[in-house]
């Protein structure tokens, strides 16, 4: 059975529609934009309802059962932003870098691509589904942030690319994660860090797949234990251990503090920054009904 015709029975739709929401889908997003954490505007581009839900369906029943690499910390059920820091919390020095419009550089080319090169899953695809395919998932021809499709994608594109750092990373002694368009590289050897961005610019001027890939170098940052190490917002320990960092549990002590005072969005905000912290430190709970008492802490956690 053809990927159009498994579509429409499953969905429900006529054939005729699907292959006409390929044509159309481009242009059924809405577009906005966002603060980024650090500085400047994200671009959103949302689907449409009647698009999301078919994105959904290509989503489950199509891209989450594509190969994903280890050394992908992102977009997957059981792995997160702790699981990333804990793959580095032991060593002394670390490189982080950057990717470049990272969802936008991979194209419905480098998805054609995949497709042709792992042919044993997709045997009974007609070109009309390759088509389809790319259409739906792609807003003019490049992955796009707001899709449901798009990060599942990113970590399948992106498996030749991480068996390749990691493969960098093993022969040097070094440990490599990535969690979306972050890189990460760590390991004890002294200096063996410094020669990484030249060698993972030329691995990713090289490989075909995805072949738009570029390194923002204005972020790449080495640190080490001597200082502050920082993987997905998460503070390494000199210890070996892992925590939200300083600055936030003096934000959520100063919250709690004024905890009465707060607006009913700045509580919710509390509540989920409490949660994030007890799940990367969970002695931070302990710590904070200790000093503001059990009562008021489960107000702020629970609402209760």
């Amino acid at each position: 059975m053809t990927l159009v015709d498994k579509m429409s029975l499953d969905l429900n739709l006529p054939s005729s529609f699907l292959l006409k929401m390929t044509r159309m889908a481009s242009h059924c997003y809405k577009t906005y934009t966002i603060p980024k954490r650090d500085s400047g505007q994200r671009t959103i581009h949302h689907p449409s309802k009647e698009l999301k839900a078919i994105q959904r369906w290509l989503l489950i029943n199509i891209i989450e059962q594509w190969p994903v690499h280890d050394a992908a910390a992102a977009y997957r059920r059981g792995f997160g932003i702790k699981h990333n820091a804990a793959r580095h919390v032991k060593s002394q020095y670390l490189l982080r870098m950057d990717l470049v419009d990272f969802f936008p550089s991979l194209t419905s080319l480098d998805i054609l691509k995949y497709i042709d090169s792992h042919s044993a899953l997709f045997e009974q695809w007609s070109q009309p589904d390759k088509e389809l395919f790319v259409g739906i998932v792609c807003r003019h021809d490049k992955l796009t942030i707001g899709a449901p499709t798009s990060p599942a994608l990113s970590n399948a594109l992106c498996f030749d690319l991480d068996a390749q750092l990691e493969g960098l990373a093993q022969r040097e002694e070094v440990a490599y994660s990535r969690y979306a368009d972050d890189l990460f590289f760590s390991t004890n050897r002294k200096n063996v860090l410094w020669e990484f961005p030249t060698k993972v610019d030329g691995i990713l001027k090289a490989i075909k797949i995805p072949s738009g890939l570029k390194v923002n170098s204005d972020k790449t940052r080495h640190s080490s234990k001597r200082g502050r190490r920082r993987v997905t917002g998460i503070t390494l320990g000199s210890d070996g251990t892992i925590s939200v960092g300083r600055s936030i549990k003096r934000y959520i002590r100063r919250q709690i503090y004024r905890y009465d005072s707060l607006t009913k969005e700045e509580k919710a905000e509390l509540s989920g920054l409490v949660a994030f912290a007890q799940d990367i430190d969970t002695e931070i709970i302990n710590s904070l009904i200790l000093k503001y008492g059990l009562s008021l802490i489960k107000q702020v956690r629970f609402g209760k």
